[in-house]
């Protein structure tokens, strides 16, 4: 079943920065503009998922990642501490966060590539966001916390006020530009922030949304009243 309105950012995640009527404001990077919308339409790619080459069903595999994350999100969200399975329900979720994120401003691309079929034959054909979704989880290079085993760090959550979040909301820390990885950061609503990991010094948590803004590709959305909608007319 083809799946037309597809969340960049999970829908189910981004409902604690919703008020009582479902809104929340957003920034459009690519396109700068800010609104105010339902949550229900915040972030929301037209059939984002939907492969014209390979043959898998994103929308599911995304689907399953995100129902066995948003319980485990729920269970830091008031403090309970997680199994090492929850943990790496909640790693998972953050991988597939940093993969969609890092297309989050290429919805309308289309790359050239020359496909090898099964008997030997090649053709042209054009790939899409789900097509280059699928093989960039065989690409060397980006980050998977899975493959960090970053579950077995230390996981704590801290207290913040009018945190925002986007598409580059999952945040990689090192002490050193060159060193290894030391912290990961993910908001879990507007108050409140998860920290995997032990940094040396916890000041970087005051800077979390410039660090997400500068980070974020397409979508950073936040509580009604905590955006500038009109970042754009200073920027430009």
């Amino acid at each position: 079943m083809r799946v037309k309105r597809a969340h960049m950012v999970s829908r189910a995640y981004l409902k604690q920065w919703a008020d009582k009527g479902g809104n929340v404001e957003v920034i459009d990077i690519q396109d700068r503009r800010g609104f105010t919308t339902d949550v229900v339409n915040a972030t929301v790619v037209s059939y984002a998922y939907e492969p014209d080459l390979l043959n898998r069903d994103l929308e599911r595999e995304f689907a399953e990642v995100e129902a066995r994350g948003t319980p485990a999100i729920a269970k830091l969200r008031y403090g309970h501490l997680l199994s090492t399975e929850e943990k790496s329900d909640v790693v998972n979720f953050l991988d597939m966060h940093l993969q969609r994120g890092r297309f989050a401003d290429q919805t309308k691309v289309r790359t050239s590539a020359i496909v090898l079929k099964t008997d030997g034959k090649t053709e042209e054909a054009e790939l899409n966001l789900a097509d280059r979704l699928m093989l960039s989880q065989y690409m060397e290079g980006p980050v998977r916390l899975a493959s960090l085993e970053v579950e077995a760090w230390k996981w704590t959550t801290h207290r913040s006020e009018n945190l925002a979040t986007g598409d580059g909301a999952v945040l990689l820390w090192k002490e050193r530009k060159e060193g290894a990885l030391t912290a990961v950061t993910f908001p879990l609503a507007p108050d409140q922030v998860l920290l995997i990991g032990s940094p040396a010094d916890l000041r970087f948590l005051d800077s979390l949304n410039a660090r997400l803004a500068e980070n974020s590709r397409k979508w950073i959305v936040g509580q009604r009243g905590s955006l500038n909608l009109e970042w754009f007319k200073s920027s430009s």
